[in-house]
């Protein structure tokens, strides 16, 4: 009977290992898809050659608040924009009818913990993606830097992205669509900062 227990323990242990590394190794290819897509956007948008890319491998931690009424009604600020996002600009970005506001937002505000704190490069889907080490982080000369993104109920994700080079910095935020054929679509783009 003892033995049973064991190998009933055990089983349930290795099933979970299993289905949490596939977890890990399925958001691992949905983030670098969504990097490839926002990089092949910009290096479009900015008329770039296809060029090697340094990117800072911690990702920015985005998180999800509800702002208080008085912040709606624009009586006192929110947190700063650069670590929060508040969860209805996200929905207002994305234009939902308001039956869908609610799975949406709640979707959205369960994703405060994300499952990586760093990039792990797929060198199949991004080949042209170099991950900057300290020195070339401290030198912030052409250095991108990526937040964890935040999904949407129905195929839509949110993602920033920061551009440094030396003293100069500039950021983005991306809406995706989720195409039927399981790749990523920049639906819209707005400035987040500029120094």
């Amino acid at each position: 009977m003892k033995k049973m227990k064991k190998i009933y323990w055990i089983l349930i242990v290795i099933f979970f290992t299993i289905s949490c590394s596939k977890s890990k190794i399925q958001e691992k290819t949905e983030l670098n898809k969504i990097v490839n897509v926002v990089l092949k956007y910009e290096s479009n948008r900015n008329s770039l050659k296809e060029n090697i890319y340094l990117i800072n491998p911690e990702l920015l931690k985005l998180k999800i608040y509800t702002p208080s009424l008085k912040e709606m009604l624009g009586e006192e600020p929110g947190p700063p924009p650069s670590f929060n996002k508040s969860v209805v600009r996200l929905l207002d970005l994305r234009h939902r009818k308001s039956q869908e506001r609610k799975s949406d937002s709640l979707k959205l505000l369960q994703q405060n913990q994300y499952i990586f704190d760093t990039l792990k490069v797929d060198d199949k889907i991004n080949p042209n993606i170099k991950l900057a080490n300290k020195e070339e982080i401290n030198n912030r000369i052409e250095l991108y830097q990526f937040s964890n993104p935040v999904y949407f109920n129905d195929g839509f994700a949110y993602i920033e992205l920061k551009y440094n080079d030396t003293s100069f910095g500039i950021g983005f935020a991306y809406l995706l669509e989720k195409q039927k054929n399981g790749e990523w679509m920049v639906k819209k783009m707005l400035n987040t900062f500029i120094t």
